[in-house]
């Protein structure tokens, strides 16, 4: 013969033991004993013996625990549990019954269930015990209150309108969220088969009704009851949740409307709360993603979007170009400046978004941005260009003082939400994103607003902006060299982008003296032109003896 013993706390896992006839073990609050709830802070290490004799479970307290025992509302040494009976230490219920020949549940001689069509049909989807009022206050009640009032309120709900003994809301595994109970002195046992079929055809509800209380004990689980419900309901990113009720003494016609009920507020409860669950998505993807994009996500069935991946990214660093000279590198300043930045930002996100660009992150006066994310974009990388070149033109007419500076970079990167669960981010990593900020660094150095590398300028169509090369770098730090290229706007100046590249392919083979003659034939506003013409002059127009055609930077 075996017998379950169960630890029941509220917000706590059930924690389930087994033990045999003749059988001893001891219960305590760590390792040091057979059986440990942690939870339970009022348990010593070592606190009862328990032993399993003739059907009953015999209980002593050990010698030199501090708390007391309870059973049967009084404190205890020692005593007997016969089956269905429970004690208590501190805040756990211990729940003694013993396990029969057929899997330990009875069949119930009853079973109902109904489809969510059946629990809205006709008029009797609010049966009268259930006044329409309380159905339209579980919006409110679960957007005001915290989740253990909501719950609680709820399982007081479920407990009376049904007219059971007791309810229990809960997660799949034991975890207690709130109950209620008629009869405060009775340990609260649920039939596993039960909340396995409910969570198996999920969002049905199902009663079990045994006519015989002494043999359906086993199957409750609960003396002095003889039906109960369960329905599940499935919250978007979460463990269902189950509402369970159970009691005794009803009509076949109170037991379906048991049935209905018990659906119809789980139904309820779990609507609200996934729509709370995408309210609060929405708000922090808007965050980062243009009103489409969220949309899309929302609207996607695959929870995997959002999670960690390799994929290909266009990726986009944005400064504001000498902010700190600004401000004078004074916070007084800086505060001055605060409604300006944010104008600003408005601006530039509007046009990240209008291209379907994500915003990873703002960076005091920058922004990182990337293309191709979280949903596959063929055009991203036109895209990306569109939108730095709108970035440009719309900044000369927020701000006409201020200048840019923007890197593009395209590849493979990390992306996906990122950090801790209570702050979600949602971000890129990898050496495309330290490249297209090292890019962005380069257009100071340059005095241009747009610089993107090879990868970028070999797939931006004809039909979006003039791309033009303007030389080999290697920025400060790294062992690579990059090929660089300016983005402007269309039409091309085809004489012009001629005559510099004819002027670049000089100062890379060394012909310094001739490259500058040429490129002096370009204006003063030409400033990749200007920018060689001084690296020439600085080494009065000869190339160093190691020279390969590589800028190499001194500083970042």
């Amino acid at each position: 013969m075996k017998a379950l013993v169960e630890a029941v706390r509220q917000g706590e896992p059930t924690l389930r033991f087994e033990i045999g006839e003749n059988h001893a073990v001891v219960l305590g609050r760590t390792d040091e004993a057979d059986w440990a709830v942690p939870y339970e802070r009022f348990l010593s290490r070592r606190h009862v013996e328990l032993r399993m004799k003739g059907g009953r479970l015999m209980v002593k307290r050990l010698t030199g625990t501090v708390n007391p025992v309870f059973h049967k509302g009084g404190e205890k040494e020692a005593f007997f549990l016969e089956n269905g009976d429970q004690f208590v230490v501190g805040k756990t219920r211990f729940l003694f019954s013993l396990l029969n020949d057929r899997k330990d549940e009875t069949r119930p001689d009853l079973k109902l269930s109904m489809s969510p069509e059946e629990i809205y049909k006709d008029g009797g989807a609010v049966p009268a015990r259930l006044r329409i009022l309380d159905l339209l206050e579980l919006p409110e009640l679960l957007r005001q209150k915290d989740e253990a009032d909501s719950f609680t309120h709820i399982a007081s709900l479920l407990r009376s309108v049904a007219g059971g003994a007791w309810s229990q809301i809960m997660r799949p595994g034991g975890r207690v969220l709130a109950m209620d109970s008629a009869m405060d002195s009775m340990g609260f046992r649920t039939s596993r088969t039960l909340i396995e079929e409910a969570l198996k055809h999920a969002p049905q509800p199902f009663l079990y009704c045994w006519s015989n209380p002494e043999q359906g004990l086993s199957a409750t689980l609960q003396e002095g009851a003889d039906w109960a419900v369960c329905a599940a309901t499935q919250i978007p990113g979460e463990e269902p949740l189950l509402f369970y009720v159970a009691g005794q003494g009803a009509s076949e016609a109170a037991l379906k409307d048991n049935c209905r009920l018990v659906g119809l507020i789980a139904d309820m409860v779990g609507r609200s709360l996934s729509v709370q669950k995408l309210e609060g998505l929405k708000e922090r993807l808007q965050r980062f993603f243009s009103g489409q994009v969220v949309s899309k996500i929302i609207e996607s069935s695959d929870a995997e979007e959002l999670k960690p991946k390799l994929t290909e990214g266009t990726v986009m660093f944005f400064d504001i170009r000498g902010f700190s000279k600004l401000t004078e590198g004074k916070a007084g300043k800086i505060l001055e400046k605060t409604g300006e930045l944010q104008d600003v930002m408005t601006a530039m996100t509007e046009e990240i978004f209008r291209e379907n660009g994500v915003v990873l992150q703002f960076l005091g006066d920058g922004i990182l941005a990337c293309w191709n994310l979280p949903f596959p974009d063929p055009d991203h990388v036109n895209r990306a260009c569109r939108a730095a070149l709108a970035m440009v033109g719309a900044l000369e007419k927020v701000a006409p003082e201020w200048r840019c500076g923007i890197g593009l970079h395209t590849g493979e990167v990390v992306a996906g939400s990122m950090g801790a669960k209570q702050l979600f981010s949602y971000t890129v990593m990898g050496p495309v994103v330290n490249q297209a900020s090292r890019l962005e660094g380069i257009t100071k150095i340059v005095e241009v607003p747009i610089l993107a590398t090879r990868e970028v300028a070999e797939k931006i169509s004809k039909d979006t902006a003039v791309v033009r090369r303007i030389g080999k770098f290697q920025p400060a730090g790294m062992n690579v060299a990059l090929d660089l290229f300016e983005i402007h706007p269309l039409p091309e100046d085809t004489d012009k982008a001629k005559l510099f590249a004819k002027g670049l392919e000089e100062f890379e083979k060394g012909l310094w003296e001739e490259s500058y003659e040429i490129l002096d034939h370009l204006p003063p506003s030409d400033r990749p032109a200007r920018y060689i013409k001084t690296l020439a002059e600085m080494h009065r127009r000869r190339p160093p003896k190691d020279w390969k055609g590589v800028i190499e930077l001194a500083e970042k």
